[in-house]
């Protein structure tokens, strides 16, 4: 699929590291935008941080790939 109409604010969901890394790369390449990654295996201090970056809108930081750990007791901002 196409990552052109990704917003500010959304965050896509993949269930493998290495979608994920494509996905980013896909989205920065075909947008204006960045992305921040949040998945299972990353250490909390780094996920923390990703999440801050995607939740601070002076950033830079306006796409979230993720997998399903973004439901672990962080505070997101997705708007979709």
């Amino acid at each position: 699929g196409s990552y052109r109409n990704v917003k500010p604010g959304d965050c896509i969901v993949a269930f493998s590291r290495n979608d994920i890394f494509a996905i980013k790369r896909e989205i920065e390449e075909s947008t204006k935008y960045k992305c921040c990654v949040i998945y299972g295996s990353l250490p909390p201090e780094t996920r923390t941080e990703q999440a801050r970056l995607f939740n601070d809108q002076d950033s830079g930081y306006d796409i979230l790939v993720a997998s399903d750990a973004i439901g672990m007791g962080l505070n997101l901002s997705i708007r979709r």
